[in-house]
C-alpha cells in the first residue's frame, strides 16, 4: 500500500499517540502554533520523526480548497495482513476473531464510516476484495478519520476466506434484508459479519455460504438503512452482548 498524507490535526494526534509510523511531518514556517500543533510537534519529536519546515507556497493544498495546509504528515501504511498471519496473531494474543467483510462497497464515505466504527468497536480484521487503491486511498482515509490505517486490513477472495474462517470455528453472518432479527441472535465469541454493496446487498451465492442471515427490523415503508449505519448497529449489538455476558460472569451468585 502507498503512503498517505495526513492533513487533519486531530487525526495526526490520534495516530501519533498510537505510535503510527510517519516518514516526516511538514510544518509551515513562521506558523503561530495552536495547542494541537504543539502536541503534534511534541509527539513527533519524542518519536524522532523528522519535522521539516517549509514555506507556505511549498505546502500541500488543502483538501477541496485553494489554500495550503499549515501542517501535515506522511504516514507509512503498515496495517495490511494475510488471513493466516492475522489469525495466528489473534490467537497468540488469546483474543477472539471479530471480523468484518466489506463486499463490493464502492463509496469512500461508506467505507470510511464503516472502518472508523469497526475500529472503535474492537473489530480486529477488516476484509475487502479488489484493488487496494479503490478501497484504501485518501478519500477513505479522510472519511475514516485515519482509522482505516489503524485496523488490520486483509485483501481476500471471499469464498476462500469464508471457508477458512468456518474451519477455524468462526460464525459468519451476512447482514441483509429478510434475515433473522439481529438482537435475537447469539453473537458471542468468534464471529464475522459480511456487508454487501450499497444497492444490491449481499449476493445469494455469498449469503448461502454463511451460517446465518441477520437484519435490522424497520417500520413499514422503509426499505433499508445506509450500509454504514447498518454496520454500526450490528457491531454495537455484538459489543453489547459481550459486555453483558462479561458482567454476568463477574456478578456473585
Amino acid at each position: 500500500m502507498k503512503n498517505i498524507i495526513v492533513r487533519n490535526k486531530n487525526v495526526l494526534v490520534e495516530l501519533l499517540e498510537d505510535n503510527a509510523s510517519f516518514e516526516k511531518i511538514n510544518l509551515a514556517s513562521g506558523l503561530d502554533q495552536d495547542i494541537q500543533t504543539q502536541k503534534i510537534i511534541k509527539l513527533a519529536t519524542k518519536q524522532r520523526i523528522p519535522i521539516e519546515e517549509l514555506s507556505r507556497y511549498k505546502m500541500e493544498k488543502r483538501r477541496g480548497s485553494d489554500t495550503t495546509e499549515v501542517i501535515s504528515g506522511l504516514l507509512r501504511v503498515e496495517n495490511n495482513w494475510t488471513l493466516k498471519n492475522l489469525l495466528d496473531d489473534i490467537y497468540k494474543k488469546d483474543q477472539d476473531p471479530f471480523f468484518l467483510f466489506i463486499n463490493r462497497i464502492e463509496f469512500p464515505t461508506n467505507i470510511g464510516m464503516i472502518a472508523r466504527t469497526a475500529f472503535a468497536l474492537g473489530v480486529n480484521g477488516l476484509f475487502f476484495q479488489g484493488k487496494e487503491n479503490l478501497f484504501f486511498n485518501e478519500e477513505t482515509f479522510h472519511f475514516s478519520m485515519g482509522a482505516i490505517a489503524r485496523i488490520p486490513l486483509v485483501k481476500v477472495g471471499i469464498f476462500e476466506a469464508l471457508k477458512e474462517l468456518q474451519k477455524n470455528g468462526i460464525k459468519i453472518f451476512s447482514i441483509q434484508m429478510g434475515g433473522d432479527v439481529y438482537f435475537e441472535e447469539d453473537l458471542l465469541g468468534p464471529i464475522a459479519f459480511v456487508l454487501g454493496d450499497e444497492k444490491a446487498g449481499v449476493s445469494e451465492t455469498i449469503s448461502d455460504r454463511c451460517d446465518g442471515k441477520i437484519s435490522i427490523p424497520m417500520k413499514k415503508g422503509i426499505d433499508s438503512l445506509n450500509v454504514g449505519i447498518s454496520a454500526s448497529i450490528i457491531l454495537s449489538e455484538k459489543v453489547r452482548q459481550e459486555s453483558f455476558n462479561f458482567l454476568n460472569k463477574q456478578t456473585p451468585r
